[in-house]
């Protein structure tokens, strides 16, 4: 499971009260190849066809409106990833891991609430959720968030991912034995991977270390794979937990 770190995650739309604003033209650019198709789930019509604006241009997604038409539509297959609006389950939020998660495990979720708070954001991620942000995110953040999340990373917001962070690291890290391996593992590091690596711990998006250190993204992400390598991290939240520990 790779974090995606990104403070503008919960960013509204410019015109968020409009359900028919084009598409930001930075999304219509990126290009995510679907191996199967996208699933958005919401009763409020302006705000599914504006999830369903974002990503037309990628793929034609399928919509429904209720949480029994979203099980239904699930049992059939093929599908990767869902949007879900919260307000469809309101206060009751918590059904959610069990409902969706625990029974469709190959499925990645989103949940896009709201009113956006990093007590609900952080039981749903935490339990399951692959992606939590405010449901009238832009177009283009929308279209990232789903690429990210297809590639095996989660979504969250900066504030969030910090309470992520706090909570998943376990002091029986250190209480194992496991620091020296710890240690071990950092020591393999360069100085400019230890650099990046400290950067992650932080909760900086490539984006902001790239400038940070005055190279391109591509170098971050390369530095970031040997980084993963010799720590023996799968992602972006492994990496940070390795460090703040």
């Amino acid at each position: 499971m790779q974090l995606s770190i990104n403070p503008k995650t919960d960013q509204l739309s410019s015109d968020r009260t409009k359900g028919n604003e084009s598409p930001n033209a930075d999304a219509k650019r990126q290009v995510i190849p679907m191996a199967k198709k996208i699933l958005l789930c919401s009763s409020d019509e302006i705000v599914a066809r504006r999830w369903h604006e974002a990503l037309n241009g990628v793929e034609n997604p399928s919509s429904v409106a209720t949480p029994e038409a979203l099980i239904s539509s699930l049992k059939k297959g093929q599908t990767e990833i869902v949007l879900v609006d919260l307000d469809l389950f309101g206060e009751d939020y918590q059904q959610i891991p069990q409902l969706l998660c625990q029974q469709f495990p190959k499925v990645a979720f989103i949940v896009l609430s709201a009113a956006p708070n990093d007590v609900e954001g952080l039981y749903l991620i935490t339990n399951g959720v692959k992606g939590y942000c405010n449901r009238y995110i832009s177009h283009a953040l929308l279209l990232k968030a789903v690429e990210l999340v297809r590639m095996g990373e989660v979504w969250v917001g900066r504030s969030l991912l910090f309470k992520l962070m706090s909570r998943l690291s376990p002091s029986k890290l250190t209480d194992d034995g496991k620091k020296a391996d710890i240690e071990a593992k950092l020591a393999k590091l360069t100085d400019r991977e230890s650099e990046i690596a400290r950067l992650v711990g932080a909760g900086d998006s490539n984006k902001v270390i790239a400038k940070k250190l005055d190279i391109t993204e591509r170098t971050v992400k390369a530095h970031l794979s040997s980084i993963f390598r010799k720590t023996t991290t799968k992602d972006r939240l492994q990496l940070g937990l390795l460090i703040n520990t």
